[in-house]
């Protein structure tokens, strides 16, 4: 008999806390924004650097405030749920730094 593994990923209320930081910042482009062109490095493209910077900035956010409410970092299978989010909502943070930064 085989053992059965589940994944139980980010809480409810930590889901939500995640999704509301990625809206936030979604909502608010030049908040994190304004600082890629004058920190982007020589050889980088800005939209890429922009992303970087927007995936630094929802991550500090999230995992400060995960740690502040639960007195500990995120284990394995939480981390996963991050990353399965993030990864959802990639496309909709390329299109609002594309448009933020007047690309096509």
């Amino acid at each position: 008999m085989q053992d059965t593994v589940f994944v139980v990923g980010l809480d409810v209320i930590e889901e939500k806390s995640l999704n509301d930081i990625i809206s936030y910042a979604l909502d608010y482009p030049r908040m994190v924004l304004t600082e890629a062109k004058p920190l982007a490095p020589n050889g980088a493209t800005l939209p890429d650097f922009a992303f970087g910077l927007y995936v630094g900035y929802i991550s500090g956010v999230f995992f400060d405030g995960f740690l502040r409410r639960n007195k500990r970092f995120l284990n394995d299978d939480e981390m996963s749920g991050f990353h399965s989010i993030l990864f959802k909502r990639t496309p909709e943070i390329w299109l609002k730094i594309k448009a933020h930064l007047q690309l096509k």
